[in-house]
């Protein structure tokens, strides 16, 4: 993989990143064109920063959305108690005022929060919203995104108005990642009674909401009452651009600031653009080939020799080297070099690249290569290319049938839960916390994952052990013990085949300096600066 100091190096104006989501195209605050030199400070200063985005919203609840774009507009708005940090990649206060205090049994943890700090609609933050917020999130008929984040929560209490104590059932070893999830941001609890924040979202964050039309975009404004150091940039439109050459477009007529995430294949249309600058940052998310053994539409998924000819059809090497154009790294285990529980050990269990082999499963099966397999792949560029280009690997190695049904981002987001609906489908993970379990949870447990991957009964109780084993400790020996258990089983038998770790790539106007993404992919307009 390119490292970071010569893909900047590359151009000093280039768009790039991969393209996770599509939407509907949608219109913006239009802004002047992009400078060509360091930037017009008063020029960039008086105008709507604009946000190109290839993804749909899908509401502006942090505690119930879990998608990449509407966490890119939460991010802005709502705040966690604690954040990692991008310089030093270690947990820092954000609205709590210390790291988390620990009993020597792990059960009761104590974190003392942040003064004077108010929500947009007046509400104070203290104690109280913080509990209010993890009873939601506990509450099963409220449909939390992650109400995994609160499983090991027995009873809160506040001793008094910026102290809060966290009685556990269970000695949680993620518990501080937890505190510094997007899905446990603090909401407003007058706000949250008295309003739908899906639509009409209120926190504490650096930007206040101002209006958003569904589908198409949305606006935010600076909020001028900020407990912390006030943003540089004051107005913010996020816009959905459904079709990424257009998006890039609007980047090069400066009609856009800023793409967070761009294709490989839209490289060359930009890289000799003096007024744009392309970046690269560390990730920690991950690509894989989920494949169904239970609930799966064909019931040949059930054979773990079929499921391994599918891994063993997949060249990801090839599309790393060709489609990525190096801009990733292949996956060969599903917890990756960045994530907490890796072990070069995990790499052990790749089922590699071998059509042959493949072939020699099929030929080994009569009539195993003419079976149907349906592969669910979400419309978006990345995934539809993938899709493609797999789907193409199973054919050369001898699969016959293998039906694409493309769908929209949003509707995959449901659809790939559903039982018997698929045999294999692309997912991705970004790992905001960076931890091995809070990896292997939400994707892969049988009662708190999301189950697009379907294990069969056994593997499945294997799984769910080595998960829960994993974090219910803080002793780290044990969970990476565990966490390497768990990455066995899904690649040994075929439920999982990783394809490649990914690096956010991005570019923005050179009106702009300090943008940055952290390594779950999530940006803070906060941090960015008007170049001078």
């Amino acid at each position: 993989m390119k490292s970071w100091k010569k893909l900047l190096s590359l151009a000093a104006a280039c768009a790039l990143a991969v393209s996770l989501l599509a939407g509907c195209d949608g219109s913006t605050t239009p802004s002047t064109p992009a400078a060509t030199g360091s930037g017009d400070t008063a020029a960039a200063e008086g105008k709507m920063f604009n946000i190109a985005l290839t993804a749909p919203f899908t509401g502006f609840d942090p505690l119930r959305t879990n998608d990449s774009a509407s966490t890119y507009v939460n991010a802005q708005i709502y705040e966690t108690l604690y954040r990692i940090s991008t310089e030093t990649d270690e947990y820092e206060p954000l609205l709590a005022a210390d790291m988390p205090e620990y009993s020597e049994d792990g059960l009761t943890v104590t974190v003392k929060l942040r003064e004077g700090v108010t929500f947009h609609d007046g509400t104070p933050f203290n104690a109280e919203a913080v509990k209010y917020t993890f009873d939601l999130i506990k509450d099963p008929d409220f449909g939390s995104a992650r109400a995994s984040i609160a499983n090991s929560i027995d009873t809160m209490e506040c001793p008094d108005e910026y102290t809060i104590v966290f009685h556990l059932l269970y000695e949680d070893g993620v518990f501080t990642a937890k505190l510094a999830h997007t899905n446990s941001a603090i909401v407003s609890p007058t706000a949250q009674q008295n309003q739908d924040l899906m639509v009409d979202p209120c926190g504490t964050g650096p930007y206040k909401f101002v209006s958003s039309v569904s589908g198409s975009n949305v606006v935010l404004t600076r909020n001028d009452e900020y407990w912390g150091e006030k943003p540089a940039i004051k107005d913010v439109t996020m816009t959905i651009i459904s079709d990424e050459s257009t998006a890039v477009s609007r980047m090069e007529t400066g009609e856009a600031d800023f793409m967070p995430k761009i294709s490989v294949e839209q490289l060359s249309r930009v890289e000799n653009n003096s007024a744009l600058t392309v970046a690269t940052s560390e990730a920690a998310q991950i690509y894989y080939l989920a494949l169904r053994s239970d609930s799966s539409i064909n019931p040949i998924m059930a054979e773990k020799d079929f499921r391994t000819a599918i891994a063993k059809a997949i060249d990801k090497e090839g599309y790393v080297e060709y489609m990525m154009q190096g801009y990733a790294e292949v996956a060969n285990s599903v917890i990756g070099p960045k994530i907490f529980g890796y072990d070069p050990s995990a790499e052990e269990h790749n089922i590699a690249y071998d059509p042959e082999g493949a072939k020699a499963i099929l030929d080994a099966h009569p009539g195993w290569a003419d079976e149907e397999i349906c592969f669910l792949v979400p419309s978006t560029p990345v995934y539809a290319q993938m899709g493609e280009y797999f789907q193409s690997n199973l054919t050369s190695a001898g699969f016959n049938n293998v039906h694409i049904e493309n769908m929209d981002w949003s509707a995959w987001l449901t659809e790939s839960k559903v039982d018997d609906r698929f045999d294999i489908t692309l997912a991705a993970w970004s790992n905001v916390t960076r931890d091995g379990s809070e990896l292997m949870e939400p994707n892969f447990h049988s009662v708190n994952g999301q189950r697009r991957v379907r294990l069969d009964a056994d593997d499945w109780a294997l799984v769910d052990g080595y998960i829960d084993a994993s974090k219910t400790t803080s002793d780290t020996a044990v969970r990476t013990e565990n966490l390497l258990s768990c990455n066995a089983v899904l690649q040994d038998e075929a439920y999982v085949q990783p394809i490649y770790n990914s690096t956010n790539l991005f570019c923005y106007s050179n009106q702009y300096t300090n943008i940055t993404l952290d390594a779950g992919g999530t940006f803070y307009v906060k941090d960015f600066q008007i170049a001078g």
